[in-house]
């Protein structure tokens, strides 16, 4: 038997030895929720059991894990990928001004007529769009 929980409030394992507020589990399925962790899910107590979730179906609100609706877990999955994106967008812009900054010293013309500058502001600016569309 293994015994899940927190003896500090704080982080959770799991346990050899029984002590309060414990969730006994069997090593068999100790040895499945170990194989989901593997695989990306994470342990949680939940409902006085222990499961290995994929966490954009669950929420951590007020000391306690809730299951979001598929409403709200599509919600919360989109807010994941936007946050990724943000972070893309914002490197991508950084890498720009060092192209502009480039192309203010050293005008040359990328094509016959646009400059170097003009190419980059222009991507600039639809990457710009693009982040204020999806930090509303």
């Amino acid at each position: 038997m293994k015994y899940y929980g927190t003896k500090n409030n704080k982080d959770y394992g799991f346990y050899l030895e029984k002590f309060d507020n414990s969730i006994e589990i069997t090593d068999e399925y100790w040895n499945e929720l170990l194989k989901e962790q593997a695989l990306g899910k994470i342990i949680i107590p939940f409902e006085n059991n222990v499961i290995a979730i994929d966490e954009k179906e669950y929420s951590y609100e007020n000391d306690k894990w809730i299951k979001l609706s598929n409403e709200e877990a599509n919600t919360k999955q989109l807010k994941i990928q936007n946050a990724i994106r943000e972070n893309e967008i914002l490197s991508q812009l950084d890498e720009l001004d060092k192209k502009r900054i480039r192309a203010i010293a050293e005008p040359s013309l990328k094509d016959e007529n646009t400059t170097w500058l003009e190419y980059y502001n222009s991507q600039v600016t639809e990457l710009r769009k693009e982040l204020a569309e999806i930090t509303k």
